[in-house]
This record gives structure tokens, C-alpha cells and sequence, in this order.
């Protein structure tokens, strides 16, 4: 560079540190497939259809056997929000040829009316090539009694022979219930029965229960199970909901059922659906939302759902992993998130309701919301391979910035961590947190990691003033609390800390609805055999096997300490935060799984 010229360094710090990095003619670009931070089309790809509408309502996404992809959003508005607006809501369908980078003009499907809105369930082709379009008619639910003879959501199906050119009149499902809720998924049995699980309201404290329908005919005529599965719990929107079903490879029928208990709930049949099991948590950790399980040509079980535990409708990281048995998984990468608001009063944005199907190269394609329900929700579309899904070893660096990490939004109360890059001296690029000087309470960063049930995560941070802390957890960590974690290393002066958090359920209430969660808790502190010096590297290796509940940590390449933890599946995600006018920086985590 000639003397007039900022080389990178001299330009991040002459911009002090919070600028873009700037390259010229610095080196040959990259190719995409090279940065394992930032994904390509054919391994995960996210994309926004975004029409304008103040609040429009993803739906229900499936694969043709020619290949296209169709895709049922609801518009313009929450069907839900006011009467008035029922008669201009509208199911609408489009249409891609090129597997989801494109999206066709769009058809209608149905109109409300004076006397109805309207909200896409499902839609899927059977192995006969028909197509099925489940939705319902919303005509009101009364928050005051919270009763079905008050309210009225009711079930219909339409088909078309021709791949969606053109479809029949609606008919009623006849389930046997005035108010229906949500149902992201309908699975076709390998023997060709068709399974539709649905929630629906009862008169036991505004509770939900869950039941099923089945069809042996192509989706003519449907029955019902007289199993009815419930999770207990009262209030707004309590007990068993929105359920999706999945046949496992022996041949039973595994549904998963949305609970307020901090899991999702499972239940099965071994009778083609006619009966099911007691409904029981799950291994999934999860908040009031919904999960979708697809079952994949492979064999393989793909779930997509919202594991952020902390409150009622914590809904801000969506996973999607595979299984072979429902109990053991695999992946776990978060497809979307947002990030954590400092406004105490704001709505916080969600990514949630996911659709999954299979596209015809076997990658999967997923529709979800993301945004806020009645302000700015937006239809999402992402892409994904089962490569990026099952990646063995994944390293998060800088390379382009903080992707995916999840931040606090600033706000009056100066409760998000000042963030920074700072270019070191061997061209090495770090992300630095400090405590903002007018908020006094821990703040910080957290990510997802690919899923660790037995394997290593190595952790390269410098560590500044104290205290700063590196929090795994299960489920997806607070930005603002570093009391809550299955494991916890504490750097504070030269010294490091390490301890295990101790199950400990919560309860974390929103309207009238109770929700419990399992925190974890630290526990007692064990001071690691060794020291760092501030402003050096401390390279930390964690080693967790997940069946013996054993994390094996050391620093530096020190001695290697045992720390047994609570038994939870394994380790998904990553936090770095800081307290007491603490700061630390990060250059990279590196996951590899055996």
C-alpha cells in the first residue's frame, strides 16, 4: 500500500473498529462454497416473499412428482384480527419451477366472506398424484368464555387431478368439533392410508385436545380415532395443539404435540392410527409453539421447531434436525432467527410455523413466518441439503461478520453489549463485546452450534477486564443471563471457573395460559488448574458425550478436567457474555462431531 493509503488494519482502526472491512485488490475472492459461514443454493438458502401486505401469513409448502413446488400463503392480513377484514382475506397459491429460487403469478384458492376468514393447513400430493388442500373457515373465537358452542373454526378439503391447474368445490371435514386449531403437517402411510391430526377446543379450562382423522380412499372419506390425547395445563391457547404426525421405519405412527411444560409432547400408534398412546414429554425442549416432522424418501425424519424455552412464546430460533427413531438426532442447525429486543415493551419477532417437504433432488424446502403476527409478519422460504443438515465439522468464524449470531437490539434501556470488529496484528479478525458503561447488567452474543451429543467444540477467545462468560446449552441461551446454562466456563482476572447447571423448572407465564420450563441453573464453581494472562489467546476444547452426561474440558492445551452435567440430548447452542464492566472478544468456534 503507498504511504497515502489505509491498509486494513490502519482503516478499521481509524473507523474504530465498528466499520464494514473493506477489501480492494487485497487477494482473490473467495468462492461461496468456501466460506462455511455463508451458505449457497444447494446447501441452505433463505429467501422473503414479501407483496407488500401489512402481515401476510405463511402456509402450507409441498413437491409435485414433476418437480414444482407449491406454495399457500395467507393474505393480506392475520385472518384473525378484526371481522371487518374477514371478506378481503384470501388463500392464495403460487407456483416455482426452479425449485424455489423464482415464485409464479398467483391463484386464488378461496375467498372469505362476511361470515368467514380464512388460514391454509395443509397441502400435499398422495402416491395416487392427487392433490389435497386442507384449510379452514374462521368465524370467531370468544375470549371471554374461551368455549367451543362460542366460537367456529371448521375444517374443509379441496382436490385437483391436474397438479393445482384447476380444483374442486370445498367439502367439510366432518370431525365432530366446532373450532379447529392449526396443523402443519398430514402424513401418507407407506401402505397408503392417509393420516390428518387436528386440535380442537374443549370446555375443560379453554384446553385443547388432539385427536386424528384417517383415509383409505385417497382422501374421499375420512374417520376418526377415538383416542383423544391431552397435556393438561388452562388458559388461552393450553393443553394439546397443533400436533404433526410421521411414520417411523418400523411402521408406527409417532406424533408430536405442542405443550406448555417447556417440551414438545409425543404419542404413538401401532394400529395405523386407530389408537394412540398416553401423550408423554418428549427429548424435544421447546416453547408454546409447534413442530412439523416429514418423513424423508431416505428413511430419515426431519423436524423443524422452536426450541427457545425461557417464556410462553419464546419463538426466535428455529431448529431442523433428522432422526431414525425420534429419540436420537442428528444436525439441529437453527434454519432462521431473530434477535433480542431491549424494549421490555415491544412484541418480539419470531420465526415460527414451519411447513417441510422434500424437493425432488432431495433437498428440503421449508415455508415459515418470521416477523410479528399483526405488524410486519413475512412468508419465508428456505432451502436446505441434508449435507449442510449432517456437516461433521463447522467452523463459525468472521469471515463474514456476525452471521449468525443472535444480538440485543439497542434501546432506552442500554441493555445490548457494545460490539466491535478489531483486526489484530496478524490479520486475524475478532468480534470484541463490552459491557456498555451505562447499563449494568450482563449482556452478550449467542449462537447456534451443529448438534453435540458426543463430540468437541473448541473455542478461541481473548478475554479483556472481567468477568466474561462461555455458556452450552440445549436449548437456546439469554443473551442477558449467565445463570442459565447446562455448562459454564467464568474467565475472571487470570483465573477460569467451570461448573454444571443443575435442572431447576421455571414458570414464566403470558395472559392466562401457564408455561414451565426446564432451566438449568449454575451450580458450584470448580477453578481450573491453570491461568491465562488478559489479552492473550485461551483456547478452550470442550468434549461432551451426551449419554454419560460428561463434559472433558481444557484450556491451552492444559490438563483435562471432568465435570459431569444434568442429562439433557446434547448441546446446540453458544453464548458469550460479559458483566462487571467486563470485554472479551472472539475469533472462532469450531464443532466437530464424531
Amino acid at each position: 500500500m503507498g504511504k497515502n493509503k489505509l491498509g486494513r488494519r490502519d482503516f478499521l482502526a481509524a473507523s474504530g473498529g465498528i466499520a464494514g472491512l473493506v477489501i480492494g485488490s487485497a487477494g482473490p475472492l473467495l468462492p461461496a462454497a468456501a466460506l462455511a459461514s455463508v451458505p449457497v443454493f444447494g446447501e441452505m438458502e433463505r429467501l422473503t416473499l414479501d407483496l407488500g401486505h401489512r402481515a401476510t401469513r405463511s402456509g402450507p409448502i409441498t413437491a409435485l412428482k414433476n418437480g414444482d413446488l407449491l406454495w399457500v400463503t395467507t393474505e393480506p392480513e392475520a385472518p384473525y384480527l378484526s371481522r371487518s377484514m374477514w371478506s378481503i382475506s384470501r388463500l392464495v397459491m403460487r407456483r416455482s419451477t426452479d425449485g424455489g429460487k423464482s415464485w409464479g403469478e398467483p391463484m386464488v384458492l378461496q375467498q372469505g366472506t362476511t361470515e368467514y376468514s380464512l388460514l391454509s393447513h395443509n397441502i400435499r400430493q398422495t402416491a395416487a398424484g392427487t392433490l389435497l388442500h386442507i384449510f379452514v373457515r374462521y368465524s370467531g373465537y370468544d375470549y371471554e368464555t374461551g368455549t367451543p358452542e362460542k366460537s367456529l373454526s371448521e375444517v374443509f378439503i379441496q382436490r385437483s387431478n391436474d397438479e393445482g391447474k384447476t380444483w374442486s368445490n370445498a367439502a367439510k371435514m366432518l370431525t365432530g368439533e366446532r373450532y379447529q386449531g392449526d396443523i402443519l403437517s398430514m402424513e401418507q402411510m407407506r401402505d397408503g392410508r392417509l393420516i390428518y391430526p387436528f386440535c380442537f377446543l374443549t370446555n375443560v379450562k379453554s384446553q385443547f385436545a388432539v385427536s386424528v382423522m384417517y383415509s383409505d380412499d385417497d382422501g374421499k372419506n375420512w374417520k376418526r380415532s377415538a383416542s383423544v390425547l391431552r397435556t393438561g395445563g388452562g388458559g388461552f391457547e393450553s393443553g394439546a395443539s397443533e400436533p404433526t404426525v410421521v411414520e417411523l421405519p418400523g411402521g408406527r405412527l409417532w406424533m408430536l404435540i405442542r405443550a406448555q411444560t417447556g417440551f414438545l409432547w409425543e404419542s404413538f400408534s401401532s394400529d395405523r392410527g386407530l389408537t394412540w398412546t398416553h401423550a408423554v414429554e418428549s427429548a424435544l425442549p421447546s416453547s408454546n409453539a409447534p413442530a412439523t416432522a416429514l418423513r424423508l424418501r431416505c428413511g430419515e425424519i426431519a423436524v423443524a421447531w422452536n426450541d427457545h424455552t425461557h417464556s410462553n412464546y419464546a419463538r426466535q430460533s428455529l431448529l431442523l434436525g433428522l432422526t431414525k427413531d425420534g429419540k436420537t438426532f442428528q444436525g439441529l442447525r437453527e434454519l432462521d432467527f431473530t434477535d433480542f429486543t431491549d424494549d421490555p415493551d415491544a412484541s418480539i419477532p419470531h420465526v415460527t410455523y414451519s411447513y417441510l417437504t422434500e424437493t425432488k433432488e432431495g433437498d428440503l424446502a421449508v415455508s415459515y413466518n418470521k416477523g410479528n403476527w399483526s405488524r410486519h409478519n413475512r412468508p419465508t422460504f428456505a432451502r436446505v441439503s441434508r449435507d449442510w443438515i449432517l456437516s461433521k465439522d463447522v467452523t463459525a468464524d468472521l469471515r463474514d461478520g456476525r452471521t449468525g449470531w443472535h444480538t440485543i437490539d439497542p434501546g432506552p434501556n442500554a441493555a445490548a453489549a457494545v460490539e466491535r470488529y478489531i483486526l489484530a496484528a496478524d490479520d486475524s479478525l475478532w468480534l470484541e463485546i463490552e459491557q456498555n458503561p451505562k447499563n449494568k447488567n450482563a449482556a452478550g452474543i449467542v449462537r447456534n452450534i451443529p448438534f453435540v451429543s458426543d463430540g468437541e467444540i473448541r473455542i478461541r477467545v481473548q478475554s479483556g477486564r472481567s468477568d466474561g462468560y462461555i455458556l452450552l446449552g440445549n436449548t437456546l441461551l439469554s443473551p442477558r443471563d449467565p445463570t442459565d446454562a447446562c455448562l459454564r466456563l467464568r474467565l475472571s482476572d487470570d483465573k477460569i471457573y467451570v461448573a454444571a447447571g443443575q435442572p431447576d423448572r421455571r414458570q414464566n407465564n403470558r395472559r392466562t395460559t401457564e408455561f414451565f420450563y426446564l432451566a438449568h441453573r449454575i451450580g458450584e464453581e470448580k477453578l481450573y488448574p491453570g491461568t491465562f494472562k488478559p489479552g492473550e489467546d485461551v483456547n478452550i476444547s470442550v468434549q461432551y458425550n451426551a449419554a454419560s452426561a460428561t463434559a472433558r474440558i481444557s484450556i491451552n492445551n492444559g490438563e483435562r478436567i471432568e465435570l459431569k452435567t444434568s442429562k439433557v440430548f446434547g448441546l446446540t447452542f453458544m453464548g458469550l457474555l460479559i458483566a462487571n464492566g467486563g470485554q472479551m472478544r472472539i475469533h472462532s468456534v469450531r464443532t466437530i462431531l464424531s
